[in-house]
């Protein structure tokens, strides 16, 4: 019980610190004098740093899934949810700066890796479904690909996370901003546009 209760108090630190702090990835030795226990104490319940930081993100996914998971069961129409889907990206873009993306994907492949299958297993699902529910509605365009329209996506947000394509011209969260107008207004009916102004997510 004990052992479960350290490794569970490294986790919910480093969670806590990735979160709030999360411009660098500390060392081994700050994170042990941060919790005040040795290296060797980590390293029982951690044997490498690559174990520890992949516990850590597969956490922090889990917490992800069940917030989007609220999402879907929602009683709000499929392009609302979509709407909510999407804002939620932004509050994850606010808290973890690109760099420490790049860090990640350049030093800790097999880390990475966890992000790219919770995508391909859950955010292309969730996003089909919602994509598919906007169509049944006849708010989202009928011959648009579900798929398609999901990578879209993600390859934008990829771009903005890295911030690849938009720093020298404008904020984070403005690129945000405008990136959601034009996909929204692009896959969307003259319907979908009138509930995306009913609910004040366009104007």
């Amino acid at each position: 019980m004990e052992a479960n209760d350290t490794k569970e108090r490294i986790i919910s630190y480093l969670l806590d610190k990735f979160l709030t702090e999360p411009t660098r990835l500390d060392t081994v030795d700050e994170w042990a004098r941060d919790l005040g226990m040795s290296k060797k104490t980590i390293y029982k319940h951690f044997p490498a740093k690559e174990h520890l930081l992949s516990e850590l993100f597969s956490t922090m996914l889990e917490k992800q899934r069940q917030m989007l998971s609220t999402i879907i069961e929602g009683d709000e129409s499929s392009i609302h949810k979509l709407l909510l889907f999407i804002n939620h990206f932004r509050m994850v873009l606010e808290r973890i700066p690109g760099g420490v993306i790049l860090q990640i994907k350049k030093h800790h492949r097999e880390v990475y890796s966890i992000w790219e299958t919770y995508k391909q297993e859950f955010i292309d699902q969730i996003f089909v479904q919602m994509i598919e529910g906007g169509k049944k509605d006849g708010h989202i365009i009928a011959d648009l690909s579900p798929l398609f329209l999901s990578r879209f996506w993600e390859n934008n947000i990829r771009n903005l996370i890295l911030q690849l394509p938009y720093a020298s011209v404008m904020s984070t969260r403005s690129a945000f901003v405008e990136i959601k107008k034009i996909f929204l207004r692009g896959i969307s009916t003259a319907e979908g546009i009138a509930e995306l102004e009913r609910i004040g997510a366009i104007k």
